[in-house]
């Protein structure tokens, strides 16, 4: 990191203070110094920033949204082992950190913690590079490798004159171009020198990377995912640009700038797949007496809770339902009391059952080891499945 951090400040400094302020001065050239230095330092600025982003965002640790979700669900949820292949829909279970965690989270050895869609552990910005930060890694190389170039394009024929007047010059002498009071030292000649074999030798070494990372990115793959064989990538958008808004969210001008996303495509908790329903994570609701319509459960539709999508994704199962016994006879009960309960405990959970109704079940007989039968019922509309509550409880219409 401390290595980076030099880099950055050593190539601008060196651009600004040597190559636009005495360099150029020397050549004659003063009135290429100001769109020189706006074209530089903006793509400087936005390197410098991306770097900044990229090292001190959390790159995306386990909400705890996530954790409350899964004690909620419980036993409901589906939880897999943990493999290096395809696991989509699934929540795995990590050995080090002892929890559920999402789908593409992996746990990182060096951070000790589990990361959103984690890619690689990136020593040179000292941090994971996850769901949360990706973006600013890429925009990190592509801002970096284009402040290479435009120092090296703008300055390639100083570079090349101060290289041959180094061979050829006698030691302690100083270089004057054009204007005899406007010189250049041995210092400043070196420095420029070390600058260009510098801004080439980080632009060769982020050649590779982006070829590899970018590729990736554009494919909604990870470093850790490219290696999976075991299916198709099960979380293509089919194509580049609906890959990258993944990270990158709905495209806008934020793509550009090193900030969060204005219009998150998704939570980095659960992912959209290629196979879902119309490929909008519709899922369809239907009522007795009314046909079936697409409700949308995308991460961008209004008033859509997450918890909402992780139940369809990750395949939670709904609570166990047990066939209506016989109904005996029990002692007189207040059915309109007990329909008002029944509708106010619908409301409360958020249902929005039509035909709801009450169970009242008897208590266990004496040596029976089966969950209590229902003693009578109340409602709207009989049901013909009740959730094995051993109290009074609301129910819905399942028929």
């Amino acid at each position: 990191m401390s290595v980076s951090i030099l880099v950055f400040v050593f190539e601008g400094l060196t651009y600004n203070v040597i190559f636009l302020g005495r360099v150029l001065p020397a050549m004659d050239k003063s009135t290429l110094v100001l769109p020189f230095a706006v074209l530089f330092n903006s793509v400087w600025i936005l390197a410098v920033w991306s770097y900044l982003r990229a090292h001190l965002v959390d790159p995306g640790s386990v909400p705890r949204r996530w954790q409350e979700f899964v004690k909620q669900v419980g036993d409901a949820l589906p939880v897999a082992p943990a493999r290096p292949e395809w696991q989509p829909g699934k929540a795995t279970y990590c050995k080090k950190c002892e929890i559920p965690r999402p789908e593409r989270a992996k746990h990182c050895k060096v951070c000790e913690t589990c990361v959103l869609r984690m890619d690689h552990h990136c020593p040179w910005i000292n941090n994971c590079v996850g769901f949360n930060n990706h973006k600013f890694f890429l925009l990190l190389g592509i801002y970096s490798g284009l402040a290479c170039v435009v120092a090296l394009g703008t300055s390639l024929p100083e570079l090349a004159l101060c290289a041959a007047v180094v061979m050829h010059m006698e030691e302690g002498k100083s270089l004057t171009w054009g204007n005899e009071d406007r010189s250049l030292e041995v210092a400043d000649i070196v420095l420029f020198l070390v600058f260009g074999v510098l801004a080439l030798l980080v632009a060769v070494l982020l050649a590779p990377l982006l070829s590899t990372h970018l590729p990736l990115a554009m494919q909604n793959i990870t470093s850790i995912e490219d290696n999976y064989e075991n299916m198709p990538n099960p979380f293509d958008q089919g194509g580049a640009s609906a890959n990258l808004a993944q990270l990158f969210g709905a495209f806008g001008p934020d793509w550009f700038f090193p900030i969060t996303p204005w219009r998150p495509l998704t939570d980095g908790v659960s992912f959209e797949r290629c196979d879902e329903p119309l490929n909008t994570a519709g899922v369809s609701h239907a009522t007795d007496g009314q046909r079936s319509e697409e409700v949308n459960l995308s991460f961008t539709a209004e008033g859509v809770q997450p918890e909402q999508i992780w139940r369809q994704r990750f395949s939670v199962r709904s609570a166990p339902l047990v066939p209506l016994e016989e109904p005996d006879k029990g002692p007189p009960v207040d059915a309109h009391a007990l329909d008002e309960l029944a509708m106010k405990q619908g409301a409360a959970s958020g249902s929005n059952f039509q035909n709801a109704c009450v169970v009242l079940h008897r208590p266990k007989r004496p040596g029976s080891t089966s969950a209590p039968w229902p003693l009578c019922s109340f409602g709207g509309s009989l049901p013909r499945f009740f959730l094995p509550h051993r109290n009074v409880s609301a129910c819905m219409d399942v028929r």
